[in-house]
């Protein structure tokens, strides 16, 4: 099917939505699940060149650009501008790590997922198949895929369902000398889809220089994402540095990242209880949710203004009472809690409830 779809390409019309369309397809087959199929040698690389051919061409690299009238199809046009050359560049090179972010097609609410290959083969569809790869906000901005000399166990995956119905994939990275070790890996201990116990995981072994600098890169590699994804990591890296920006008002930082419903928007949660910010709460945190809109100018000029926002106005006088009892609200003095947002693939920390 792959092969019927990529050969006859050449006979769609070069619509948005098929450019979409095809730039999915080859995003699967570069670094997702279609790498694992039974593919001739050398044939899933010809046909990636040929797609990469085709959407180059004038008639098709033109289409973002004059295509892009509803919302939906503006998110869908400057997707394809950022992630439209990403499939078709060198593969990854067998026995090397390779960290892949790649962002599906917005319109579709696909998630932005830390594609990991090992010897060339996608760790998260490979070894789980329950879920996408975890967020860049949890795994790259984190720092939780750097290897150090004590062991640090760090969630790959979750089910769509959640871990605790379907489980998750887990690692355990270490640093071992001028090696970077990848072991006791933890699964569902049955396959997807059926009862057959899920084989043991071998552990890989990397050179720690070639891996420390593989993370490096894609830990600084942001050409992926867009105005309200980044103006959310730099609010983030912003209260990482400064909590007290938060905790002057008994706040706590919760997930920041876009938002899942609007994606130009940029989403701020945080708990408040009084005297959290003191670490004694007094009684269950409500959870409060900003909504900060992409207002057009550079994101690290957002960013700022947000985080002077917070040093100066409590943003429980701005943010939504999004979790928590109605019952504690009214306690607190507030109404709610409103709608949240729906579940995301995003935890801002770890054993994050990704809710």
């Amino acid at each position: 099917m792959y092969e019927s779809v990529a050969t006859r390409a050449r006979h769609l019309p070069p619509t948005l939505d098929n450019h979409a369309t095809l730039l999915s397809l080859a995003l699967d087959m570069s670094s997702g699940s279609g790498v694992l199929l039974d593919w001739p040698p050398d044939r899933r690389v010809t046909l990636l060149e040929s797609l990469g051919r085709l959407l180059a061409e004038p008639r098709w690299a033109s289409r973002p650009d004059t295509d892009a009238g509803e919302a939906d199809q503006q998110l869908r046009a400057g997707w394809i501008r950022r992630a439209g050359r990403q499939p078709f560049g060198r593969p990854a090179t067998p026995g090397v790590l390779r960290v892949e972010v790649v962002a599906g097609d917005p319109v579709d609410r696909a998630p932005v997922e830390t594609r990991i290959l090992l010897d060339g083969r996608p760790v998260v569809p490979e070894f789980f198949a329950r879920g996408p790869a975890n967020s860049p906000d949890f795994l790259l901005d984190e720092g939780l895929l750097r290897a150090a000399s004590e062991p640090r166990e760090v969630q790959l995956a979750e089910a769509y369902c959640t871990e605790g119905c379907c489980g998750a994939l887990y690692v355990t990275i270490r640093r071992d000398g001028d090696q970077v070790l990848w072991e006791n890996w933890r699964r569902p201990s049955t396959m997807p889809g059926s009862r057959e116990p899920a084989p043991e995981l071998a552990a890989y072994r990397f050179d720690a220089v070639a891996y420390d600098a593989e993370i490096a890169r894609a830990e600084t590699d942001h050409s992926w994402s867009w105005p309200a994804r980044t103006t959310a990591r730099l609010i983030k890296a912003g209260l990482v540095e400064r909590p007290d920006l938060l905790s002057r008002w008994d706040a706590k930082r919760g997930w920041i990242s876009r938002g899942f419903e609007d994606p130009d928007t940029t989403v701020v949660t945080f708990e408040y209880a009084p005297g959290l910010g003191s670490g004694k709460p007094d009684g269950i945190p409500l959870q409060f949710r900003w909504v900060v809109p992409d207002d057009g100018t550079a994101p690290d000029a957002q960013a700022a203004a947000a985080l002077r926002r917070l040093a100066k106005e409590d943003p429980k006088t701005y943010g939504q009472v999004c979790g928590g009892n109605r019952e504690r609200a009214e306690e607190l003095g507030f109404s709610g809690p409103s709608v949240p947002e729906p579940r995301l693939q995003l935890p801002a920390e770890p054993n994050d409830t990704h809710r």
